[in-house]
């Protein structure tokens, strides 16, 4: 008997996680479909992240200007009573031994443009920082606060109660506790600055204690695995959170990783014409939205010259 392809296992699944998503906003679901939904969810840990991945496309795509973009700081609450909510089934599913929350509020805060500061939310009193071509679906009910992160840097303060945290298929819990986390290619990097946190892995958990970097493997459905861990010093934990102030902090770092900080919120980007300069030396506070301010202080201090072109900055001696 023929098996289905890996790529038509996929179409089929994206194709019954945009239903699911349309399906919910257009109306309630009857207890039936629920009930086929929280199946189908549970059904495949590759169910889960499509239907968050069709959530976010929607909503980015659908008409929708959330109000949260509005207020200062933004506050996580429900929007207008002209949009549906979505049901928070979908991210309570993928985590094992939850049980299905009542009554709950969903949001998903997505940054999905360049040349966006970080964006500040409260979510139930959780400081909650979002980065530019960043998402997160948040769902949240009497008991339980979970937080799905769809893709980018999401950083969290959580100050009054427990929250799950899912990244593909990494699984977190924490409660009193300050990380930033990091979507990066096959690689999900936790930054844990302050509390511990568990790490739960099948039937057990694992206790993680700040300050300290995790690097974790994210292949597909596969188990992640910690690849490696670090201590944070007070100086390096400072420097990994000025994003969420909206500034760079570089401290003798190379220009290659310079650019790549700020690569990350322009559409507009920088290249380094040679391996030698782009291995120089910089040091200084930038703000994340001012790319000329760094361009004219790396000539400056590096002795470069710069030429602008159609969405590109060129570094060359």
């Amino acid at each position: 008997m023929l098996q289905p392809s890996p790529v038509a296992d996929g179409k089929k699944r994206q194709a019954d996680a945009t239903h699911w998503v349309a399906l919910a906003d257009a109306r309630d679901l009857s207890e039936n479909e629920q009930q086929t939904l929280v199946a189908w969810l549970n059904a495949d840990d590759r169910n889960l992240g499509a239907y968050v991945q069709a959530k976010s496309v929607y909503q980015a795509l659908n008409y929708r200007n959330s109000s949260l973009s509005k207020l200062n700081p933004p506050s996580l609450t429900p929007p207008g009573p002209s949009r549906r909510l979505f049901m928070s089934s979908a991210v309570a599913a993928g985590f094992a031994g939850l049980c299905l929350p009542q009554k709950v509020q969903d949001h998903f805060a997505m940054r999905h443009r360049g040349r966006q500061a970080p964006q500040h939310y409260v979510w139930n009193g959780n400081r909650v920082t979002v980065d530019a071509r960043s998402g997160a679906y948040f769902s949240s009910s009497k008991t339980k606060n979970i937080m799905q992160v769809a893709d980018g840097r999401i950083g969290m303060e959580i100050r009054r109660h427990q929250a799950w945290i899912s990244a593909r298929a990494l699984k977190l819990a924490g409660k009193d506790a300050d990380f930033d986390i990091k979507l990066e290619g096959q690689k999900i990097i936790l930054s844990l600055y302050a509390g511990t946190m568990s790490w739960l892995d099948d039937a057990q958990h694992h206790t993680i204690k700040s300050p300290q970097i995790f690097h974790f493997s994210s292949k597909d459905n596969i188990r992640p695995e910690l690849i490696k861990s670090h201590t944070l010093t007070g100086d390096t934990a400072l420097i990994q959170q000025a994003w969420r102030n909206g500034q760079i902090i570089l401290n003798n770092s190379t220009l290659q990783s310079a650019v790549e900080e700020f690569n990350q919120y322009y559409d507009t980007q920088c290249l380094i014409s040679s391996n030698r300069l782009s291995q120089r030396k910089i040091s200084g506070s930038f703000d994340i939205l001012k790319i000329n301010d760094f361009v004219q202080s790396v000539s400056f201090l590096l002795g470069c010259k710069t030429r602008y072109e159609k969405r590109k900055i060129i570094f060359y001696v």
